[in-house]
């Protein structure tokens, strides 16, 4: 079972925080915060998938909070969907402003904040995904050139390995040893070589949290 995808709200309204736990729950992996400076702190710690925000912080006004975050090459990525109990319009286009990629007005609906969380959790892996095609396809003909680039001086270190061979008549058993043991890595340069050019599909692992890595091993 894959793990459950992470929420951070920050929001100093318990009773904002009950009715969010109360829908969400279950579905997703939780954390709560009360203030934006414990909060940032929190979103650099647990590292969501996306934020419940609240406009209205006590130590800190939340488009600020937003703009920061949006700002931070390491979190600008993480969806912000703001929570506010004002439905103007003049509000709506500051949170956009800062960055955020959504809002909700409380109190919300069950339907609505589920439907906005799926969504924009739904567009993030969606970018993600994208990322990574680019990432592998740029690998894929990174791979297929340099193949042929280590073929080409390959070819002529096989070219002179063998006319080493001819013109020394009777080797030592060191020499003929430390020569096969050349011909032998040698022998497996060409086989990884041969395998870059062929490959058409790079096999990733799980490196860190968020983090895939290619496997050299499954190429």
């Amino acid at each position: 079972m894959p793990p459950l995808e992470k929420i951070l709200v920050i929001d100093d309204s318990k009773v904002s925080q009950m009715l969010v736990r109360d829908i969400l729950v279950g579905s997703y992996e939780l954390t709560f915060r009360d203030d934006a400076r414990s909060g940032i702190v929190a979103v650099k710690t647990v590292v969501p998938d996306l934020i419940l925000l609240d406009v209205r912080l006590p130590d800190r006004d939340g488009f600020d909070v937003c703009r920061e975050l949006k700002n931070d090459e390491t979190t600008r990525d993480i969806p912000i969907i703001f929570i506010t109990t004002m439905d103007a319009e003049s509000e709506r286009v500051r949170g956009f402003d800062a960055g955020a990629e959504d809002y909700v007005v409380k109190p919300f609906s069950l339907h609505e904040l589920l439907a906005r969380v799926k969504v924009h959790l739904a567009s993030r892996k969606a970018r993600r995904q994208e990322v990574e095609l680019e990432r592998l396809n740029l690998f894929r003909e990174m791979a297929v050139a340099l193949s042929h680039e280590i073929n080409n001086p390959l070819t002529t270190v096989y070219a002179y390995l063998h006319l080493l061979q001819k013109e020394i008549g009777h080797p030592s058993e060191e020499f003929k040893q430390a020569l096969d043991g050349i011909l032998q890595e040698v022998g497996r340069i060409r086989l990884i070589t041969e395998r870059m050019a062929k490959a058409t599909e790079a096999v990733t692992t799980n490196y860190r949290t968020d983090i895939r890595m290619i496997d050299l091993h499954n190429i």
